[in-house]
């Protein structure tokens, strides 16, 4: 080995020993800045979870006084028509109880009650009266489909017989 190749190969093994060390520095700085992201990381999941806690938080608070909200209403809406219900007098609504039927008069006009016997033979019929006596079929006939029987049934004042 010449003097020129050993000085060749000593600055060649100088050049590698540099890298090397770029290299390593490189990876030390590397390493440092993977460190401090996987800090950030941890701290952002960290806030993330708070996050997490306080909206779930809020949103349960909220639920819980929308609920509360609701049974108010429903109760203040109850509470009214309980109200609402005791103030009926109506006679042609409110049915009542089982002494105020007993005393209330069936002759009060416009009730809804049925009528009682005296009064439906006071009041007149409302359908057209019809002579008992008009026999559109002989005795012992059963149909009114014979052509005496429609004959009959003209001449007795009725309409049309088909």
């Amino acid at each position: 080995m010449t003097a020129d190749s050993f000085e060749k190969a000593k600055k060649g093994m100088r050049d590698t020993a540099k890298g090397v060390k770029d290299t390593v520095k490189g990876v030390e700085d590397t390493a440092e800045g993977v460190h401090e992201t996987a800090g950030g990381v941890n701290e952002t999941a960290e806030g993330v979870i708070e996050g997490v806690k306080d909206t779930a938080e809020r949103v349960i608070k909220g639920v819980k006084d929308t609920v509360k909200g609701a049974k108010e209403g429903v109760e203040e809406t109850a509470e009214g028509v309980k109200d609402t219900a005791e103030e009926v007098v109506d006679a042609d609504t409110h049915t009542g109880s089982d002494d105020e039927r007993k005393n209330r008069e069936y002759s009060e006009s416009g009730s809804k009650e049925p009528m009682n016997p005296e009064d439906i033979a006071e009041h007149e019929p409302t359908a057209v009266k019809r002579d008992q006596g008009t026999d559109i079929a002989d005795e012992g006939q059963t149909g009114t489909d014979s052509p005496e029987a429609r004959e009959k049934f003209k001449k007795s004042g009725m309409t049309d017989t088909k």
